[in-house]
């Protein structure tokens, strides 16, 4: 059949326009996939064949269909193949009309941007559907392909001073939106035993937790060995130690029974994981392994980051809009939808009472200091990077040109950032959950 562009759901008495979809796609050089025409053999197994290949998951959407249960069947195994098997797929909903939908598929698709048809006319939902499917299927270069789904990339090193410099300033912004979690746990606690995951250079976690007056022990593990050899020297101790090690290795569990074995302790009851989520391939596989080393009722915290919950207002230029559909783009990013699979991922670990402390931070009530703050603890990476790829990558044009359109809107946006009237909210999420 050669390869799948787009996987079509549907409910049967759509047939037609899902046809109409098809032939407007397939007319493009787009490969759609949709039963009965494409079914071969097994039609289970035919079905969960193509949701794996395709690139693009477009469900097309009324009542009925969102009632059917081949279709919530579909859109289910899309997002397992997004979230469990971290497959490259983005899933478009078309809907057709303005009915209600069923609770089911609201739970899929609420957060998702639909095309809807019921406002603008099929023929231009269509023309809408296949503009964005065309930019889904660009090709890029293998080096600047982008973060649609999760990658394994290692982004912080000790001797990256410019990193170093915005992680630190990250830091400190970001007090105001977590101290008071890491202050109600430690006060809660009688003894911490702390395990920290992408440590870099133990700067955060000692900040938080590592000076408490009730530290019983604290285990830091960085991927990057001068991160690792820099915290040893700044705040190792009897108490305190980091290790090298990969979150994303089956290795990583020797590192941490080695630990406790040494220490002579049965586990931790604090596990920290600060940005490091969004830079993992497989983020359910760490979490199975560090739930195995967390004591009853341990806490889990986890901070990450999720750029669907961004707003920049007003962005009349929509140079703000553009600027975060960068970020993605940037290979050094992370996957930039993380935060919103956090919840999914600790229920599939095993660990429950999991709750969303708090989303976002934002301009309100900041001064001109805290907002030059969050501009450049979002905004100067993404110029950073592109500055960084363009040189190192140069035959990659899509890199040269946001380089380029960077330096020539960098300096409005910022002086836009500091108008009273400007309101931004950064998509830091920050959740716990229990063992």
């Amino acid at each position: 059949m050669g390869k799948i562009d787009v996987f079509l759901s549907y409910e049967h008495s759509m047939k037609s326009v899902v046809d109409h979809i098809c032939a407007a796609l397939e007319s493009d050089g787009i490969r759609c996939w949709y039963a009965p025409r494409d079914a071969v053999g097994d039609y289970a197994t035919s079905i969960m064949n193509a949701i794996d290949e395709a690139r693009v998951f477009v469900v097309v959407l009324n009542n009925a269909a969102s009632e059917s249960v081949h279709v919530l069947n579909e859109v289910e195994n899309a997002y397992k193949r997004i979230v469990e098997k971290n497959g490259d797929l983005t899933i478009l909903p078309f809907r057709l009309s303005n009915e209600d939908l069923s609770k089911a598929m609201e739970y899929y698709i609420n957060r998702l941007h639909w095309i809807d048809a019921s406002s603008q006319g099929v023929d231009n939902a269509i023309a809408e559907l296949k503009s964005k499917v065309k930019a889904i299927l660009s090709p890029r270069s293998d080096a600047s392909s982008a973060q649609r789904a999760r990658t394994a990339n290692p982004y912080f090193k000790e001797d990256d001073k410019k990193e170093k410099h915005r992680l630190a300033v990250q830091q400190e912004l970001l007090r105001n939106f977590d101290a008071e979690l890491y202050d109600k746990i430690a006060a809660e606690t009688d003894t911490l035993t702390v395990l920290d995951l992408g440590s870099a250079d133990g700067s955060f976690v000692m900040d938080r937790l590592g000076r408490r007056e009730n530290l019983g022990m604290l285990l830091g593990i960085d991927y990057d060995q001068s991160c690792v050899d820099a915290a040893n020297s700044a705040y190792g101790s009897d108490k305190i130690a980091f290790r090298q090690g990969d979150l994303e290795s089956d290795s990583i569990e020797n590192v941490i029974r080695a630990f406790l074995d040494e220490k002579g302790i049965a586990g931790f009851n604090v596990i920290n994981l600060s940005m490091v989520i969004l830079h993992l391939q497989n983020p359910q596989k760490l979490l199975r392994i560090v739930r195995k080393f967390a004591v009853k009722n341990a806490v889990v915290i986890i901070k990450d980051i999720d750029d669907g919950f961004n707003v920049a207002y007003p962005d009349t230029d929509g140079n703000f809009e553009k600027a975060i559909k960068m970020c993605a783009d940037s290979p050094f990013s992370g996957f930039r939808e993380s935060g919103r699979q956090i919840p999914h991922l600790l229920h599939k670990t095993g660990f429950r009472d999991v709750r969303l402390v708090k989303c976002g931070v934002d301009t309100i009530g900041m001064d001109y200091d805290e907002r030059e703050a969050l501009f450049d603890t979002y905004f100067s990476i993404i110029k950073m990077d592109f500055d960084r790829l363009a040189e190192e990558v140069p035959d990659d044009k899509q890199y040269s040109e946001y380089r380029d359109w960077l330096a020539e809107h960098y300096a409005d946006m910022e002086d836009a950032f500091h108008e009273d009237d400007f309101f931004f909210s950064l998509g830091f999420v920050l959740f716990t959950a229990r063992r």
